[in-house]
């Protein structure tokens, strides 16, 4: 439970290394974050190990903090730091748009030290004033303000997975404990959670009650019952969890997991066919339809319990294909499950490598040869290399001149693996619409992705033609995290997705599913949307580490969410086929 917090300092402290003008260190710090937010284990087992120097961009300093934080939950030099520059760097660089850079050109010209001051300085316009600013950016800030005010907290689904697997092991070795699972909109692969829901069956719920409210890293008691207690973890996180009958332990699920508009849709369904369904179990009404509307009436006048122990004994007793989680968003999965139509959903298993991986060529933290040798370790049979190339501002992009030698070296770690290489890079859009490379460069490499990194506050109509013209003249394959988005820091760009899904379709580009934590995009409605366009999609990473290439099943939830098949994912398709694709 201690990544979240881990990574939050060693970025802030980046961030304060930053503002002091410290060469060198920041870059070490972020390394390490990114690094430990790619892990699906809890930092603290691994600790415990004394495996901390085996993670990527973790040395001996840097693990010597990171072991005083999970003992003590503090770090004296990070404490050091904020009060050396006093400012409270957190709460500024929470608002999106603001980086150290800003934040230490704000506090030399006006003296800003957290947001009071700086929503204060936005009122009197006096950022405005302050070159690199402007009219514009101001308005932005203002905006991003306002956003933090307003919307709940909200974690990451990465983030919230070494909770829930925490939670889940520590229940489940206790022998009152017969069942327990993971509920809500984490169930259902959503991107981000607002809370968890666990329920258990047990006979003994007073100990099981007594075991959650001990767990570790417990910041309050919200409330503490029989059946049903709720907790806050110290990162902000509340977590539910509710002793259920056995009987009860299928409908409690079907109920909890939601969405919902998806259980509003159910219980008409299950009304309509003389049952009436809640987290209780599924009743068998005494009465009939027509009695009922005739007596003005939906109550349930006398009821026999029929289902409710498995979620699909009650899918099935009303006549449903079972409809998996992903899937109950209220998107037509109920008319399709009456029809035995729902997608057969992309797994795991069908994957057989991921695109877009960065190396030490471009702003990854390992080599080519590293990353592909982790990637035959994984099973995968491809991986695709997509370094970066262009203006997005990074220290080493490929340039031209340096592409020759990044093919080279492809070639030579070609020889040491034993699965398929790729070679690609990951183009930058201009604002013109056009590569940051021209096309008889990329007709070198095989896998040309394009992605929107600058400029991204254009107007819709704008960006949309940008993003179309790349597509219509250039040799891309694939359309990288089409939305631009980074969850909970910065909103999507614009763009008119009927007109990008058909052009896609006509140029025959896949859409990416980005699986980095932080982007899930596209998101599963886009995805579907995409797909009753017509098109295609390829699987990403976005990997800039060993530890991220793992991250492939976050990729998967969306794809899910997204209705796809096997069928509709390039990384599910035969080697030979993909060779097809890039050729053409």
């Amino acid at each position: 439970m201690k990544n979240l917090e881990v990574v939050q300092i060693l970025n802030t402290i980046a961030d304060i290394l930053e503002l002091q003008n410290v060469q060198w260190k920041p870059q070490a710090y972020r390394k390490a974050a990114r690094s430990i937010e790619a892990l699906s284990e809890d930092i603290a087992e691994i600790a415990k190990r004394g495996e901390l120097r085996k993670i990527p961009g973790i040395g001996e300093a840097i693990s010597e903090k990171i072991e005083e934080i999970i003992k003590t939950g503090k770090l004296r030099y990070y404490e050091q730091l904020k009060k050396d520059i006093k400012i409270d760097l957190e709460q500024l660089s929470s608002i999106p748009g603001l980086g150290p850079k800003k934040i230490k050109v704000l506090y030399e010209k006006l003296k800003i030290k957290n947001i009071s001051d700086l929503e204060k300085a936005i009122r009197q316009k006096k950022l405005q004033k302050i070159e690199g600013f402007g009219e514009e950016t101001e308005k932005k800030i203002l905006h991003g303000i306002e956003l933090q005010k307003t919307k709940p907290k909200r974690f990451l689904y990465a983030q919230a997975a070494p909770i829930v697997a925490e939670i889940l092991t520590a229940l489940k070795k206790y022998s009152f404990v017969k069942k327990v699972e993971v509920a809500g909109s984490f169930r259902r692969g959503k991107e981000t959670v607002g809370d968890l829901d666990f329920l258990v069956v047990s006979s003994q719920p007073e100990k099981v009650m007594e075991v959650f409210i001990k767990i570790s890293d417990l910041a309050e008691v919200l409330a503490h019952g029989t059946t049903k207690s709720s907790i806050r973890l110290k990162n902000g996180l509340q977590i539910d969890l509710r002793v259920v009958a056995e009987k009860e332990f299928g409908s409690a699920m079907n109920y909890f997991i939601g969405s919902k508009e998806h259980n509003v849709e159910l219980r008409k369904l299950a009304l309509s066919k003389g049952y009436t369904l809640s987290e209780y179990g599924l009743f068998k009404l005494k009465k009939s339809k027509k009695e009922r509307k005739e007596e003005k009436t939906t109550e349930a006048v006398g009821k026999t319990w029929v289902a409710g122990r498995t979620e699909e004994e009650i899918y099935d007793k009303l006549k449903l294909q079972y409809i998996p989680p992903e899937l109950r968003e209220n998107t037509g999965e109920i008319a399709a499950a009456q029809k035995n139509a729902l997608p057969k959903l992309i797994t795991k298993e069908d994957i057989l490598g991921v695109f877009h991986n960065h190396s030490t060529w471009s702003d990854g933290n390992n080599s080519l040869l590293e990353m592909a040798q982790e990637a035959e370790r994984l099973g995968l049979q491809f991986i695709s290399f997509n370094d970066h190339a262009g203006q997005i501002g990074i220290t080493n992009p490929i340039t031209a001149k340096r592409l020759a030698g990044y093919l080279k070296e492809i070639e030579q770690v070609k020889k040491k693996v034993k699965i398929k290489i790729f070679s690609g890079l990951e183009v930058d859009i201009l604002k013109d619409g056009s590569l940051a490379l021209p096309k008889e460069l990329l007709k070198k490499i095989d896998v040309v992705i394009a992605s929107i990194h600058l400029a991204q506050g254009m107007a819709e109509a704008e960006m949309t033609t940008r993003v179309c013209h790349a597509l219509e003249n250039y040799p891309v394959h694939i359309l990288g995290h089409p939305t631009g988005r980074i969850l909970n820091e910065r909103e999507p760009i614009q763009l008119n997705f009927e007109k990008v899904f058909a052009m896609a379709k006509k140029r025959g580009v896949f859409l990416e599913i980005n699986s980095s934590p932080g982007r899930m995009d596209l998101d599963g409605m886009q995805i579907k949307a995409a797909k009753e366009a017509g098109c295609k999609f390829a699987l990403s990473t976005d990997g800039h580490d060993v530890h991220h290439l793992s991250g492939f099943v976050y990729g998967i939830l969306s794809a899910r969410r997204g209705w796809l098949e096997k069928k509709d994912v390039l990384n599910c398709w035969e080697i030979k086929e993909i060779e097809k694709v890039v050729r053409r």
